[in-house]
């Protein structure tokens, strides 16, 4: 229980230093980064990595399921800075696509959500919270 606790705190963490992140940036609370993929930092990478790193302490980094939870943070790292974030340059490609056809008229489109994924830098940042989380619990 504690691994999925781990989990959960970290991901927390995570959501609310977006919120602090944003006000600081922009003078307002964005209440919708409480449930909003991409940003600082990843929370997804928190997530893993705080399970992945109480794997390693409670079953030992010899242990099977700690590999698997090693394979398993890279992929979803891996995911967040490649393919979610080509897939938040599409949605900003397809959304200027939109706002040019609204603007000349021929068709009324709603724009697409375009932050999905991550860069580096917040994957960096969200691997640090988990594995701080990691250590720190319990």
């Amino acid at each position: 229980m504690k691994i999925i606790v781990a989990a959960a705190v970290a991901w927390f963490i995570a959501q609310v230093l977006k919120l602090i992140i944003s006000f600081v940036e922009n003078k307002t609370i964005d209440w919708s980064l409480v449930t909003a993929s991409g940003g600082m930092p990843s929370s997804h990478t928190s997530f893993v990595i705080a399970a992945t790193t109480m794997i390693g302490r409670v079953e030992g980094m010899e242990s099977s399921i700690f590999a698997l939870g090693v394979v398993l943070s890279l992929v979803v790292m891996y995911d967040a800075v490649n393919v979610r974030r080509a897939v938040g340059h599409m949605g900003q490609t397809l959304n200027e696509i939109i706002n040019n056809i609204n603007r000349t008229g021929k068709l009324n489109v709603q724009n697409v959500k375009e932050i999905l994924g991550h860069t580096p830098l917040q994957v960096a940042a969200g691997f640090v919270l988990g594995v701080a989380v990691g250590f720190l619990m319990f």
